[in-house]
Formats: C-alpha cells, sequence, structure tokens
C-alpha cells in the first residue's frame, strides 16, 4: 500500500534505523489517515482522498507563542515583574495526573482535589495510589533542564506528540530505548520506558476500570519527566487534539462578529468551545481555520502533520562577559531537511566553556529557568486552505454554547462558563480549579490528600476487563455534551 502521510517534519530517521521500517512506515500512515479520516466531513477534508484534487491550496502556517498563556495570564506575568518571576518558576514545576473515565471511555487529565488518583493493580486487587507526573507547558511546547552542581548545562525543547513515540514502542521497542539513551541519557533502560504493572481508574461509583495492561508504554517515565524530555506529556498536547482543533475550527458561529479582529480569536474559543480559552496556541489556530471556513475555503492539516519549533529569538544571548553566543549553544538535532520544521532544539554551553548557561543572560534576563527562553520561541504548524470553494463542501453553522468571564484580578485569564452567567458576580476563588500548580501545592500520595479521594486499596476487582477507552493522550471530540469533564464537576 502507499504511504501517503509522512512522520512529523518527514524526519524519516528514526523509521530508516528500524528493523522493521515499512511497517513503522505503514502504521504511522495508518494511524495518522485514520485520525483525519474520521473527522473528514464539511469543510475539514482528508488530503488522502482530496475531495477536489484539481483545485489548488496555500500552504499556510499558523504562529504562536511557545511560552504557556494561561500562567502568564494567570500571574499577569505581562504587566507584573514579580508575575513573571512566578510564571517562570510555575512552569517549570510538574503537576499531577491521572485518568478519568466518561461515559464514552478513559480520559487523561491534570488532577486536582476531588478526582480519584489511579491505582497499581497487584494479584486482581487495586493497590497503592499511582501518581504520573506531567507539565504545565500546554503551549505545544515542551521543555527540560538539566543541572548539575555547577549549574545549567543544558536546556531542552520539544514540540513531538506523544502518539508518535507510543507507536514505535508498538513496533520496535530496541529503537525507543536506542532513541532514548541517543537523546536523552545512556543511563536508560528498557524497563524505565514500560509500566511494570497494570493500572486502574476508578469511575463515579467507585468502580475499578482497566486503563493500563503491563508492558505498555508509560509517557510519563523518568526519562520524559523528572530527569529529561522526549516528547509532549500535557495531556492537550497531542497531535489528535490538534487535529480534532482543526476540524471543529472549520464550523461556523454566525453570531460571532468578526471585529475587532484582536479579540476575535478569543471570542471564538470562548463560543465554540473547541480548545483551552487561556492558551495562546488553540485561540490562534482555532481562528486561522475559522477565518477560511467563512469564506467557504475547506481546509486541512498539511502533510506531514505535525506540531513545530518555528523560530528561536536568541541573538541577544550573551555570556558572561557579555558576548553575544545565541548560534553557539543551539541546536536542532531533529527537523526538516529545509529547517522549518523543527522537532526538538538544544541549548546547551559550548564544549570549552568556562561558564553554565544561567551565567548567561537574554535580554537582560538570567537564563534562571527554560521559560525565559520559550517566551523568544515562535511555534507553528501548517494548514492547506483551497483556493476555490467546493461545492460538494458546504460548512457547519451553530449558535454559541458559551462565554467567557474573566478572572477579577487578572483579567486576562478567563473561565469558559454558560452564557446565562453573570460575569460581574464572579470572584477569584470561582477560578481556583482552573490555577496552575504552584510549589505551594502538594502532590497527592504525600499525604492529607486521601480523605478527599478515599482510601480504596485492596478493594477486589471483580473484572480486569479494559474499558472502552478513548485515546489516552487524547482529549475527547469537543462535539460531545461532555466537553470537559473537569469543568462538570464545578
Amino acid at each position: 500500500m502507499a504511504i501517503f502521510y509522512l512522520p512529523p517534519a518527514a524526519f524519516d530517521g528514526d523509521f530508516a534505523a528500524s528493523r522493521n521500517p515499512d511497517a513503522l512506515r505503514q502504521n504511522w500512515d495508518n494511524y495518522i489517515g485514520g485520525r483525519i479520516a474520521d473527522r473528514d466531513e464539511n469543510l475539514f477534508y482528508d488530503a488522502k482522498h482530496d475531495p477536489a484534487p484539481e483545485i489548488g491550496v496555500d500552504r499556510v502556517p499558523i504562529p504562536w507563542n511557545g511560552f504557556p498563556r494561561s500562567i502568564s495570564a494567570w500571574f499577569n506575568a505581562d504587566s507584573d515583574a514579580d508575575g513573571l518571576d512566578a510564571a517562570l518558576k510555575t512552569s517549570e514545576i510538574l503537576r499531577p495526573l491521572t485518568i478519568v473515565i466518561t461515559p464514552r471511555g478513559a480520559r487523561t487529565v491534570s488532577w486536582r482535589p476531588g478526582l480519584p488518583l489511579l491505582r497499581a493493580v497487584r494479584n486482581g486487587a487495586a493497590a497503592e495510589e499511582i501518581v504520573p507526573l506531567h507539565r504545565q507547558q500546554d503551549e505545544y511546547c515542551e521543555w527540560h533542564v538539566d543541572r548539575d552542581a555547577k549549574g545549567i548545562q543544558r536546556i531542552s525543547f520539544t514540540a513531538e506528540g506523544p502518539e508518535y513515540w507510543r507507536e514505535i514502542a508498538r513496533f520496535d521497542r530496541d529503537l525507543l530505548l536506542a532513541s532514548y539513551k541517543r537523546l536523552i541519557s545512556a543511563e536508560v533502560v528498557m524497563e524505565d520506558l514500560f509500566w511494570q504493572h497494570p493500572v486502574a481508574a476508578q469511575d463515579q461509583s467507585n468502580n475499578f476500570h482497566l486503563v493500563i495492561r503491563k508492558g505498555d508504554y508509560n509517557p510519563y517515565n523518568k526519562w520524559n519527566t523528572t530527569h529529561g524530555v522526549m516528547h509532549l506529556t500535557h495531556p492537550a498536547n497531542t497531535l489528535g487534539a490538534e487535529i480534532n482543533l482543526a476540524a471543529d475550527a472549520t464550523v461556523i458561529y454566525p453570531s460571532v462578529a468578526e471585529q475587532p479582529a484582536d479579540t476575535l480569536p478569543t471570542r471564538l474559543i470562548c463560543c465554540a468551545q473547541y480548545g483551552g480559552e487561556n492558551r495562546s496556541s488553540d485561540p490562534l489556530i482555532g481562528n486561522g481555520v475559522n477565518g477560511a471556513a467563512r469564506k467557504g475555503l475547506p481546509v486541512t492539516l498539511a502533510n506531514p502533520v505535525g506540531l513545530y519549533i518555528g523560530t528561536i529569538d536568541i541573538d541577544n544571548l550573551l555570556d558572561p562577559d557579555g558576548n553575544p553566543i545565541g548560534d553557539q549553544v543551539l541546536s536542532t538535532p531533529r527537523k526538516s531537511a529545509d529547517g522549518e520544521m523543527i522537532l526538538r532544539a538544544e541549548i546547551k554551553a559550548p564544549d570549552n566553556a568556562t561558564f553554565t548557561l544561567d551565567q548567561c543572560t537574554l535580554g537582560g534576563r538570567e537564563l534562571t529557568t527554560g521559560g525565559v527562553i520559550a517566551r523568544k520561541i515562535t511555534m507553528r504548524l501548517f494548514g492547506l486552505v483551497k483556493k476555490k470553494t467546493v461545492p460538494s463542501r458546504q460548512p457547519a453553522s451553530e449558535a454559541c454554547a458559551s462565554k467567557c468571564c474573566s478572572k477579577p484580578t487578572a483579567r486576562n485569564f478567563r473561565m469558559t462558563v454558560a452564557l446565562a452567567t453573570e460575569c460581574a458576580k464572579l470572584k477569584d476563588e470561582d477560578f481556583k480549579l482552573d490555577a496552575p500548580w504552584t510549589e505551594h501545592d502538594q502532590v497527592p500520595g504525600a499525604g492529607g490528600l486521601k480523605e478527599l479521594v478515599g482510601n480504596v486499596a485492596g478493594k477486589v476487582l471483580a473484572s480486569i476487563e479494559p474499558t472502552k477507552t478513548v485515546d489516552l493522550d487524547e482529549e475527547l471530540p469537543p462535539t460531545e455534551a461532555l466537553r470537559n469533564p473537569l469543568k462538570g464537576l464545578r
């Protein structure tokens, strides 16, 4: 069967190094092709089965900033120096996650008080709590800082979706291990990368469902969280989410005025709920797609489908003596042949340097966190927009399902609410469930949270048949009534 959908950035080095490269290529084509085919309707189309191949397309980049806007907005980082310090620090704090059981299956979400924790399954029974961690960096750009006794030695950034490495893990574990060893650390061993026991999630009736089997790839392993960064970990940072967002954003919302243009991305996403209203990426991606849809033009994601680092503006990165070193410290080991689509970037002091990165400055700020550089990163994806309308493809149209209210003390931080909600009556405490995880929050399982979730260790699983699941790394399609089970628990 002919291969159509290429690996992200058309970077074939991993597949080529496999003992079964053709199977990996075909599997990836099937995987991405299947996800896009599932959403092929109205103005979103599958390029593999182009409804009008005779009509040309424009390849359109959609850019956004790499630093998590949700954290910046919460701390008023754009207008408050202390808020910026807090945002930079908070952005590197790992947050616990869990899996919730919904009517459609399992969904990975950030943990918060009131949600059950995952449980290891031992001898057919729910045993100790399992607390995987993920990054709060939700702009499809995540990073890890390597520190030693001397200071910061390396800062690594990735835009790679978890699905890519999960599929490699299914077909070629040796290739997965070799890749981790090459990119992260020679100390990685095979057992680190896979779950060593089954994992169960608890539903609202206190029943357990098997959601992870022993031997499944663990995307939250230590070498991708506490000890390094191989690929994206935030529950919303997936290629599946990218596909769903692009498809959902083709829906027209006639009640949303196109002017003023600078607020349109936010107003659209607050109305449609096709992504995170406090992110930089989702509103801008959605608005870019919706702009084409408002003209009746079919759209899709450019092949290869991926999320990419576009540019890294570190020309004014200075060493301790004030010398510019941006071009000396930046490498991009995983990218397209033309360098337009970067999957991985690393900042590392020159081998003969007598200084560490935290002794350098960028724009006058000491390089004490990776977020200082993330604020200078422009992310992007590429869409294809038909040059003319296609008679067989017509837009869907819907009324707004919601609106947004602003946090009283941080007006750029918003919460999606029902249309009838009176925003003026909301207080800061009404936004606390959307707050970032800070150094003051307690990791569940460390004590103090047992009463919130209940101590059910040892409850026997009557059946260990796996529940029907949605892809554990992806969000449910927002066309469902249960768009965000977390919001439903407010």
